[in-house]
């Protein structure tokens, strides 16, 4: 493979699958084939397969910037969030009142480092300065159909013990429908107006309205259930799989399922978080989370999506 300019300095290194909660030795660098759906180029790391093409961005936080599916961009992007910072999909550590407010640049905005594996990627972020922790992120389309796994690893660095969790952060277009299976806990809304909720047997359902949301932002935490969290809008399911989070290992001030829709009515977030976990210096958390994009009819009804997400959901843990 012939890298270009931006990537010519990028380590090969060995493939990246689950690592164990504490700190590992780094990988031996050997050089890999990766695989056929890789593509580098200028501006961003490419994966093409079936019905799916993801970008994502090393220079911005090396976070997923773009998700086509079916022909169709489907994620907020940096061209419709109009210089802001509020597109594409991040991590975050959990809870924000570890570093309040904006997101600290070393993990979410600057430069990663990049290295192909032969699954896939890894981008690895400096440490940052005032949290003491950096992130890992390897990414891989997985074995089932329009799927993409993203295998996230959070190092402390700091000279104590240092309890946090991992957060995923997707910006989705205003529209659609946002549902999970209904947890412990009620919702709490923060400083934010109230999310309203509807329920659908045990899974609680968010339509976004027709009219809009705003002009307040709107903010729903809570625990969920069965460890997945779905987005139908139109012609498509996005479906996040990950390890269910008992309410009481939740981060605190936060939720395990989260989601935020703001008063521009340009946008929400499709949020949810890992375990609450204390690392000793140098020790690190592993998080899996995996998306499944399908195709489903724009009439589906609530009883066929819930369906269809607990089945996907099951063929998902199986990768």
């Amino acid at each position: 493979m012939r890298l270009c300019p931006l990537l010519a300095a990028v380590v090969l290194a060995a493939g990246c699958g689950p690592a164990p909660s504490s700190a590992t030795s780094p990988a031996s660098e050997q050089a890999v084939t990766p695989p056929d759906y890789v593509t580098l180029n200028s501006n961003a790391i490419k994966f093409r397969r079936g019905d799916l093409t993801l970008s994502i961005n090393p220079a911005a936080g090396g976070r997923i910037s773009s998700l086509r599916f079916a022909g169709k961009e489907r994620l907020i992007t940096q061209r419709d969030a109009k210089g802001g910072n509020n597109w594409g999909s991040v991590l975050w550590p959990s809870p924000q009142s570890l570093w309040g407010w904006p997101p600290p640049e070393t993990l979410d905005t600057n430069p990663y480092q990049v290295a192909v594996t032969d699954t896939g990627v890894r981008l690895t972020s400096d440490i940052d300065s005032e949290l003491k922790v950096s992130f890992s992120k390897h990414y891989k389309l997985g074995s089932l159909a329009n799927t993409l796994v993203a295998d996230y690893r959070i190092t402390s660095h700091a000279e104590q013990e240092l309890t946090l969790a991992p957060w995923e952060i997707t910006r989705l277009p205003a529209a659609g429908s946002v549902f999970f299976p209904t947890g412990e806990t009620g919702p709490v809304k923060g400083q934010f107006a109230p999310l309203p909720l509807t329920y659908q047997g045990n899974v609680s359902w968010f339509d976004y309205p027709a009219s809009g949301i705003g002009p307040d932002n709107h903010k729903l935490m809570t625990d969920g259930e069965e460890g997945w969290l779905a987005y139908h809008n139109a012609d498509w399911l996005l479906l996040k799989v990950f390890s269910n989070v008992p309410a009481q290992l939740m981060a605190p001030g936060e939720g395990e399922i989260e989601v935020y829709a703001n008063g521009e009515n340009t946008y929400i977030e499709l949020e949810q978080q890992g375990f609450l976990t204390t690392l000793m210096p140098e020790q690190a958390l592993q998080w899996r989370v995996v998306w499944v994009c399908e195709r489903v009819a724009p009439n589906a009804t609530p009883d066929e999506l819930i369906q269809r997400a607990r089945t996907l959901a099951g063929r998902a843990r199986t990768l």
